[in-house]
């Protein structure tokens, strides 16, 4: 690369990260709406997701599975990325059309935000049918899980909806995913729904 090259390359990286440093300062609203106060930032989250994401991929080449997962960490660090400009949505104000608007928009602030390279992780992601994209949609629920077992730890919030639906434990079919919603209902002292439970 040269030196010209590079010089752009530092500028967008400090462009990107003051674009995302909102996330620090931005509240999961979820946990707002449940009581919980003060509550995790959506930067907080997306560590969280991150960390998760590293431990399942270290499961899933446990399990025998060939993971890349250099591409699974970028795909976390990137997918809370449109929350910098947007603020987190919470699930009960979301209906179709708003689902299919917010991702209109969120992917274009993707492009915006941290360019083409990242927003073709971000399309990777939201079609979900990679190895890598399924750690990460599962390290992002089970990140929610394990910090709503660690606010109840810590008596705050109402959070036993949280518990109740089967979607938020999907596996998406990785042997290491089960695994990990067993161990973190387990640890909770709750029984892991299914489709027929609820």
């Amino acid at each position: 690369m040269s030196d010209a090259a590079l010089d752009v390359w530092a500028e967008r990286a400090v462009r990107s990260v003051l674009a995302l440093d909102p996330l620090s300062e931005l509240p999961r609203t979820g946990w707002l709406l449940r009581g919980v106060r003060p509550c995790e930032s959506i930067a907080d989250h997306s560590f969280g997701v991150a960390l998760v994401t590293m431990l399942l991929v270290d499961g899933a080449r446990a399990s025998g599975l060939e993971v890349d997962g250099e591409r699974a960490l970028r795909m976390a660090i990137v997918h809370d990325a449109p929350e910098a400009r947007l603020g987190d949505v919470p699930m009960p104000v979301k209906s179709p059309a708003l689902d299919q608007e917010l991702a209109r928009v969120e992917r274009s602030l993707v492009e915006v935000l941290l360019g083409d390279r990242s927003l073709a992780l971000w399309d990777e992601l939201e079609a979900g049918r990679t190895l890598e994209s399924r750690i990460v949609r599962v390290a992002d629920k089970a990140h929610m899980m394990l910090k709503a077992l660690s606010y109840e730890r810590a008596g705050r919030g109402r959070l036993d909806e949280f518990w109740g639906n089967p979607k938020t434990f999907d596996s998406r079919g990785l042997a290491a995913a089960d695994a990990l919603f067993d161990a973190i209902c387990a640890a909770a002292g709750r029984h892991r729904p299914t489709a027929t439970t609820v």
